[in-house]
């Protein structure tokens, strides 16, 4: 009980951060942490500021059985565990990744916190039918072995870590990087073409500058 309620206060932490940096709404996202061969999911649609351990939902990681009140997103964290290192998952609704996701597949970061934090490619991954996200879980898990974050196309993006502060931290990295990229997009017209060094890959739409 000791071990549930430290998560549960980090979890509520988290929740008031990840609101206050605009990253997400009171009731949205959802956050999970691994313990073993178990994971420990916030409940869908709850105020997470407000959680307690006796509100938490335990579930197999090695499992594909429901949990009654659980994330509607459960089998994506699942297939992140099973799949890469993760210890600890946030899956936030940072407005400016998100928007970035209406527009392009992937991002490659040109900020050098970016590149440092994130690697050269972030994925976005596309579930074809209104909220059918189950149907993309391998396909973001996959997206995350090798980068620490990657978008849910039209909807939000996912974060891991060792610890939810690190995927707190991965998910602020992103939303900088999208607000650079998005910044030097709408500039275009206005402004010279942005000066980039040499390890940078240069996306397509960036060469037409």
């Amino acid at each position: 009980m000791d071990e549930l309620n430290k998560i549960a206060e980090e979890m509520a932490n988290y929740s008031d951060m990840l609101v206050e940096s605009g990253l997400l709404h009171l009731k949205g996202g959802n956050y999970s942490v691994r313990l073993g061969e178990d994971l420990i999911i916030t409940p869908t649609k709850c105020f997470k500021k407000d959680l307690v351990p006796e509100k938490l939902l335990c579930a197999k990681v090695d499992s594909d059985e429901e949990v009654k009140n659980a994330s509607s997103v459960l089998s994506m964290h699942r297939a992140i565990y099973r799949k890469t290192d993760a210890k600890a998952i946030i899956h936030a609704h940072p407005y400016y990744a998100s928007l970035l996701s209406f527009y392009i597949d992937e991002i490659r970061p040109l900020d050098e916190n970016g590149l440092l934090y994130l690697g050269q490619q972030i994925q976005v991954v596309a579930a074809q039918k209104f909220m059918q996200w189950y149907e993309v879980d391998e396909d973001m898990a996959n997206a995350m072995i090798e980068c620490p974050v990657a978008i849910l196309k039209w909807h939000g993006a996912f974060a891991k870590g060792d610890t939810l502060a690190q995927a707190f931290h991965n998910t602020q990295a992103l939303e900088s990087t999208a607000r650079f990229y998005w910044d030097i997009w709408r500039n275009k017209s206005t402004l010279p073409k942005p000066q980039l060094p040499d390890y940078i890959k240069t996306p397509n739409w960036l060469k037409d500058f």
